[in-house]
């Protein structure tokens, strides 16, 4: 059986990217929920950021800009991954199980909106690959569809492919060298609150220190 992430990276993938890259054009990115956090993060020194899911590269294109930071992304999509590399970005096509960088090198990791498309039999590689590819003492950040029980819905776009909500910070809470530090829901088209569980979208801060 044909798995999602083989889906993506075949066709899907690029076919993602032309249907959204006008409207990834159109964001604010300075009003993102991921850069807002990640602008309001204390730190001293230049930092070295992942995004898994980086698109065209245009949010870690202006968290560079802003903040100055080394920023790298992947993305199943070589179209889009194209397209990060002419904005500057150190970007590669590749998949969240399998990062293709050394042990400990990034700072920040962000999964930017990816995890729910991810197959079910790869989440607890992606959340190995994300923990080893974090430095101690790192941040991880994640967008995604929220859920308190997972749910699975058909893909809009391709037959024989599901989306899945769930509350995906749990992938990374159960290990005692994660910390819940901000966790936010909201409407998944304008950020407000909304009471409808079936538009919940969240941000997750999670810091990485072991208690050794």
């Amino acid at each position: 059986m044909t798995s999602q992430k083989e889906v993506f990276l075949a066709s899907e993938g690029d076919q993602w990217f032309r249907r959204n890259e006008s409207a990834l054009g159109a964001i604010d990115w300075l009003q993102d929920p991921v850069c807002k956090k990640i602008f309001a993060l204390e730190c001293s020194k230049k930092l070295s950021l992942l995004e898994v899911g980086c698109g065209d590269g245009s949010r870690i294109s202006c968290i560079a800009k802003q903040r100055g930071w080394d920023v790298f992304g992947i993305d199943p999509s070589q179209e889009a991954i194209n397209k990060a590399i002419s904005k500057g970005v150190n970007a590669a096509k590749s998949t969240a199980d399998s990062l293709p960088f050394p042990d400990k090198k990034f700072d920040v990791v962000v999964f930017g909106f990816c995890l729910y498309l991810c197959d079910d039999n790869d989440l607890f590689k992606i959340a190995a690959e994300a923990d080893r590819v974090m430095a101690d003492s790192g941040w991880l950040l994640i967008l995604d569809f929220d859920s308190q029980a997972p749910v699975y819905r058909d893909y809009h776009h391709l037959t024989g492919i599901k989306s899945r909500k769930m509350d995906y910070k749990n992938m990374f809470l159960w290990h005692p060298s994660y910390t819940l530090a901000e966790y936010q829901k909201f409407h998944h088209s304008d950020h407000s609150w909304t009471d409808d569980a079936n538009h919940w979208v969240s941000v997750a801060t999670l810091r990485k220190c072991s208690g050794k």
